[in-house]
This record gives C-alpha cells, sequence and structure tokens, in this order.
C-alpha cells in the first residue's frame, strides 16, 4: 500500500480537528434527539387537550339539547343554539389544526435527526480512519 510521506504533526492536528468535528455532530445530535423528545410531549399535551375539546363539544351539545327537546324554540333561541355547537365545533378544529401542525414539525425533527445520525456517524468514521492512517505510518516508520 502507498502512502504519500505526510508529517506527524499534520496527521495528528488533522486527526484533532476531526475530533472536534465529530464532538459537534454529537452534539447536534443529542440536541435533536432532545428537541424530538420536547416535542413528542408536547404531541401528547396536544392530544389530550384535543381529546378535552371533543368531550366538552359533547357536552355541550348534550346540554343543548337537553336544554331545548320537546319544546317549541323560537328563531333567535335556535340561532343561538347554532351558534353555541359551532363554537364548540371551531374550538375542537383549532385544537386539532394545532396538534396536525405539531405532526407536520414532528415529521421534519425526525427527518433532522435522521440528518445529524449520519452526519454524527459519518464524521466518527473519518476519526476512525485517520487513526488508522496514522497507525499505519506508524508501522512504516515515517
Amino acid at each position: 500500500m502507498y502512502l504519500p510521506e505526510v508529517p506527524l504533526s499534520e496527521i495528528e492536528t488533522l486527526q484533532c480537528l476531526r475530533g472536534f468535528r465529530a464532538e459537534r455532530a454529537e452534539r447536534q445530535l443529542r440536541k435533536a434527539l432532545a428537541a424530538q423528545q420536547a416535542l413528542s410531549v408536547r404531541i401528547e399535551q396536544a392530544r389530550v387537550q384535543v381529546e378535552q375539546s371533543r368531550l366538552q363539544e359533547a357536552r355541550q351539545r348534550a346540554e343543548l339539547l337537553g336544554r331545548h327537546r320537546g319544546r317549541a324554540v323560537s328563531l333567535q333561541t335556535l340561532t343561538g343554539w347554532g351558534e353555541a355547537e359551532r363554537k364548540a365545533c371551531a374550538e375542537t378544529v383549532r385544537e386539532e389544526q394545532r396538534l396536525q401542525l405539531l405532526f407536520d414539525q414532528q415529521r421534519r425533527e425526525v427527518i433532522d435527526v435522521e440528518r445529524a445520525r449520519k452526519h454524527a456517524s459519518q464524521c466518527r468514521r473519518a476519526v476512525e480512519k485517520l487513526r488508522e492512517l496514522s497507525v499505519l505510518w506508524g508501522q512504516k516508520g515515517l
């Protein structure tokens, strides 16, 4: 195997720089994983909020129905009833949209984590390659 002559100090410097790059990549990966974990907690909270909103909407509908069941209602009462149902439904829709936005963000973060994982792996491999090369150069007595 042909190994060009490279001063050992240059190899050590390069190893050090690649080591720093690998450490930085590992920190970025840990940061991305922590963000992903925090987002998972927010998603779970949003799911609970959506469920509570749905239950609240169902309770309001049942209450409105119970209040007006079996009675003739005026147009004004009917309009108020419809508005109350739309308001409850709108709140549920807003909560569902917030949850969907969090799911979209989660998909992006999964991609970011995989990218960070791949970069960290490449950096570790680069450090290992230099370590092996320096061993080879040491064996050649360069």
